[in-house]
């Protein structure tokens, strides 16, 4: 009696289950699928991917090698169109390339265009502002002092990646254009905060001499004779041997 029981209550089970199995599995037939599906489908893009990765490194190297013989225009032509179709750090790795091969032919106009397009291409901070203050240093050696303070002024925020390297650029810019108390505050900066790497500190402390040293000379140069005698002048104030002029 005991095992008809079981055999009944076992033929119920699988009825029980034969009904479940009717009802949910298509739906879970399907949800397999589609797992199968959607893994096949990003292993699929994986490859893809890797495929066009390596090809992608394959023509960056090529256009190294043909820039290294001496074909620049072939390297720049190809680093171009790396740029077009290549993700995003290629794309602006071959165009900070492209832009130093036009800066080596004198094309200073381009290379900051490209520098420019580079910038815009990197998602990396550090990458798009070295891109950045390379363009700023081209416009500086022309002479485009407020091109290069309007660029950098992001820059040369506190912990920014190169904040260092752009307030001396901006110091550089402002001692050019005359603005000797801009210079004086970003090369003061440099020269006496803790962190700034030593040649750059170097640099900033001459810098600030010279300043102080040219600020002197033109406090002690006599004012021009305008043809009149005055038998008692007042005298000149001048800048006693050693000592520093007020507010530097």
């Amino acid at each position: 009696m005991a095992d008809f029981i079981n055999e009944v209550e076992e033929e119920l089970r699988k009825d029980e289950y034969n009904k479940l199995l009717k009802k949910w599995g298509p739906f879970l037939l399907g949800i397999i699928i589609a797992i199968i599906a959607v893994a096949g489908y990003f292993e699929w893009q994986k490859s893809g991917a890797d495929k066009a990765s390596r090809a992608t490194s394959a023509a960056y190297v090529e256009a190294g090698n043909l820039a290294g013989e001496g074909d620049v225009d072939k390297a720049y032509n190809q680093f171009v169109d790396i740029a077009s179709k290549a993700p995003s750090g290629y794309a602006g790795l071959s165009l900070v390339r492209a832009a130093s091969l036009k800066l080596e032919q004198g094309d200073r106009t381009e290379a900051v265009r490209l520098f420019d397009q580079a910038a815009q291409k990197f998602e990396s901070p550090r990458h798009v502002q070295l891109a950045q203050l390379k363009a700023a240093y081209i416009l500086a050696s022309e002479g485009r002092y407020d091109d290069v303070s309007s660029r950098l002024g992001p820059m040369a925020e506190k912990d920014q990646p190169y904040e260092y390297l752009a307030r001396e650029l901006l110091g550089f810019s402002a001692m050019q254009s005359g603005n000797d108390s801009k210079a004086r505050q970003e090369f003061s900066y440099l020269a006496t905060i803790p962190g700034v790497p030593a040649g750059i500190q170097q640099r900033a402390e001459e810098i600030m001499s010279l300043i102080k040293v040219d600020s002197a000379a033109a406090m002690s140069v006599p004012a021009e004779d305008d043809g009149e005698t005055d038998n008692n002048p007042e005298p000149s104030p001048m800048i006693n041997e050693g000592q520093e002029p007020e507010n530097e």
